[in-house]
């Protein structure tokens, strides 16, 4: 098995790989990319190079992309790379192979760009990854070595329950103009201060990242005041069906349970159903979501869902001490553990970054990425 680039040329057998490749958890998912594989990766970055394992036969057995992106991580803006959507055929060659071809390409990326630090997000659920990759039987090999960043889940909110409470009266959300951006900016900045990896520190970088969001400007996003007018919090629901769809494979126990009481609640207009299998799963992304306290988050939620379609699945993303973005009992919600991992090559000294602190503030991350 050889490691090689890929090009546009190869879009539509990376397309259809991609979508063969299931994802395991309690809801087993497929991913459909749309016109165009790449696109997804261009939201972040024009800088991305995916790599294909093929086979003699020219076949492709796995793949996975870098997306490099201009951030600033403890405090010092550099180059950091993103690994994301690692799919390795099931078999114990396929996964050997791309074990020993994947710390090559990290080191060349170093060289190239000055790139010092690689990240990726890899769910519990999938065991095979776990094992090759982040717990492997064999330390005397030369593999990457995957070290954990911050844990966290992908919430999906289903349906509100009934009884539930109002939003609080002296929180007011409304949807945003254009006239709002300096505002946004400047509260999206301020926000991402702290956060020990990010990618806004002046309001040009927002303005930026966000022409690159296809489908997503200003008018989407909601914005929470107070009773001064002071910009409290903020969401942007964002929907990806032009750039790709998720559809439900098959789902275990737990998860039918949840899709048949999604179904009741739907009578009762409490809730929205979740897709029979082989269905397209309709997903809103909770893009931009920010808040100064639990009220106000629940309030952006509380709206977000009043405005989703009778079919959408609202997504976001809670790290583990966020105390802000738990979520609320009055929804029906699910979630699925993640880990963000920072990618290191076997001799690297482990930075300060990476060391447990009392105070975990999460990173500036987007759910529409993993």
């Amino acid at each position: 098995m050889k490691l090689e680039l890929a090009t546009e040329r190869d879009n539509e057998r990376l397309i259809q790989y991609f979508e063969q490749a299931t994802i395991p958890g309690p809801i087993r998912l497929r991913i459909r990319r749309m016109t165009n594989f790449f696109n997804q990766y261009r939201l972040q970055s024009d800088d991305i190079e995916t790599y294909m394992l093929v086979n003699d036969k020219n076949d492709i057995e796995g793949l996975a992309t870098l997306v490099f992106r201009d951030a600033i991580l403890d405090g010092n803006r550099q180059t950091i790379a993103y690994a994301t959507d690692l799919r390795v055929s099931p078999t114990r060659r396929a996964v050997l192979s791309w074990s020993r071809h994947f710390l090559p390409v990290i080191e060349r990326a170093r060289e190239s760009r000055n790139c010092h630090y690689f990240f990726s997000v890899v769910a519990s659920s999938q065991r095979q990854a776990y094992n090759a990759f982040i717990r492997p039987r064999n330390f005397r090999r030369q593999l990457p070595r995957y070290h954990l960043f911050r844990r966290l889940q992908l919430v999906s909110l289903h349906g509100l329950w009934p009884f539930h409470p109002a939003p609080l009266p002296g929180i007011r959300i409304r949807s945003a103009s254009p006239g709002d951006l300096d505002v946004l900016t400047d509260y999206l900045v301020k926000k991402s201060t702290t956060k020990p990896l990010r990618y806004m520190a002046t309001a040009d970088d927002f303005v930026k990242n966000l022409t690159r969001w296809q489908d997503l400007d200003i008018a989407n996003f909601l914005l929470a005041f107070d009773k001064s007018n002071k910009l409290i919090g903020c969401v942007a629901p964002w929907k990806a069906e032009r750039i790709q769809r998720i559809y439900t494979a098959d789902y275990e126990a737990k998860a039918k349970n949840l899709q048949d009481l999604s179904r009741v609640m739907s009578w009762l207009r409490i809730g929205h159903a979740l897709p029979y299998e082989g269905h397209e799963l309709e997903t809103r992304y909770l893009t931009h979501l920010h808040a100064d306290n639990p009220d106000i988050f629940y309030s952006l939620l509380y709206n977000a869902y009043h405005n989703a379609g009778k079919k959408e699945v609202l997504v976001y993303a809670h790290f583990d001490g966020d105390l802000i973005t738990m979520p609320p009992h009055s929804f029906l919600s699910a979630s699925l553990n993640f880990g963000l991992y920072c990618i290191l090559s076997p001799q690297d000294p482990i930075p300060d970054f990476l060391r447990p602190k009392i105070v975990s503030v999460p990173p500036e991350f987007e759910p529409a990425f993993i």
